[in-house]
């Protein structure tokens, strides 16, 4: 493979919001034990931050506060995902976050409910990126649905944020409706008008939401919002899990500094406190994301080995694979092939 050509060179890192957009899920309602797990997880995966919802709701607020005071030294950043109000920055600055993701709309029916002109409220923009950066905060401000706003006055949010000091711009295809040809058009308007970096947040109601992602760092983006199976607000957004695995196949220096082996176990657990039985469609399945039950494909990796058909070894992700045979599909695969297969490749999952 050309590294060269599929090295994924503005890449500098992924912020999960497992427990901010992943809350957002239909299923799911973390206790604070729970919180603090899946934190954990996070933490040992290595996600570079980690983003929570908006501390000026209490509960969330006393959750926040909690995962701050706990975690060690070299543990993940934690990013307070807030509204462009001072009293919210204010909440995230007692709660002891290392940043605020400031959520702007460029919405004028929404602004005009505020009772606020756009000026106004670039105005506002311009006070809280100072009032959190004069506490010490990072600063990233985003555009809601910006996929699907008016550019100009999207791109009017972000001159004013890094005029006022944001270190990040985010851009999120809320209604997770954008192709990857479009998202490479918009970042590279970005990248070549902005200095700062760029992070991504993909819905995938279409499905996109990895390639989505991918495409947007080969045109500029530098973050990537992820959450543990990809969960949130409808069918969710881009899965950690199969964006590292990404990440391994095209990058896998990149890819290193993560520690892929815990994804399995890590979401495997979110669908049990959710209640759900883990995606079919996620390599962090145990029961089917190495499944191999079709005969040609149980023939090619008994006589020539595991890569035949899988683009990753299972065991990078924490996972398992298992040979499914006696079936009307499997052809001539016997016990005998597959004990022998598991002794020269490593048992399956049973």
């Amino acid at each position: 493979m050309n590294m060269e050509s599929t090295a994924l060179i503005h890449f500098k890192g992924v912020i999960d919001t497992t427990l901010r957009e992943g809350l957002q899920f239909a299923r799911a309602a973390f206790a604070a034990a729970q919180h603090r797990r899946i934190f954990d997880y996070l933490q040992q995966i290595g996600v570079d931050y980690i983003e929570v919802g908006n501390p000026v709701q209490d509960n969330i607020g006393q959750i926040v506060s909690g995962l701050a005071r706990s975690r060690g030294p070299h543990g993940a950043k934690i990013l307070c995902h807030v509204r462009n109000h001072p009293r919210d920055i204010a909440r995230a600055i007692d709660c002891g976050a290392d940043g605020v993701n400031i959520l702007c709309t460029v919405d004028l029916e929404r602004l005009d409910r505020m009772g606020l002109t756009l000026a106004d409220y670039q105005d506002r923009v311009c006070r809280g990126v100072n009032q959190a950066r004069e506490h010490g905060l990072e600063v990233r401000v985003g555009v809601e649905d910006f996929f699907g706003q008016d550019s100009e006055t999207a791109l009017d949010i972000y001159a004013t944020a890094v005029a006022c000091g944001a270190e990040r711009i985010a851009v999120a295809d809320t209604l997770g409706k954008t192709m990857p040809w479009e998202v490479m058009r918009r970042i590279r308007r970005l990248r070549n008008r902005f200095p700062v970096d760029i992070e991504v947040h993909f819905h995938n109601d279409l499905g996109h939401a990895v390639s989505n992602a991918i495409a947007a760092l080969r045109a500029g983006a530098n973050w990537v919002s992820t959450s543990l199976l990809g969960i949130g607000e409808r069918t969710g957004i881009t899965p950690l899990s199969s964006f590292l695995a990404n990440l391994h196949v095209l990058d896998e220096r990149a890819a290193r500094r993560y520690r892929l082996s815990r994804l399995t176990e890590a979401e495997n657990y979110v669908a049990c406190v959710c209640g759900i039985d883990m995606p079919l469609h996620l390599m962090t399945n145990p029961a089917s994301g190495f499944a191999h039950k079709a005969g040609i494909h149980l023939d090619a990796l008994i006589k020539f080995g595991p890569h035949k058909y899988e683009c990753l070894p299972p065991e990078v992700i924490g996972n398992k694979r298992r040979l499914v045979i006696s079936t009307i599909v499997s052809g001539k695969t016997t016990e005998e092939d597959v004990a022998a297969f598991e002794e020269r490749f490593g048992r399956g999952w049973a």
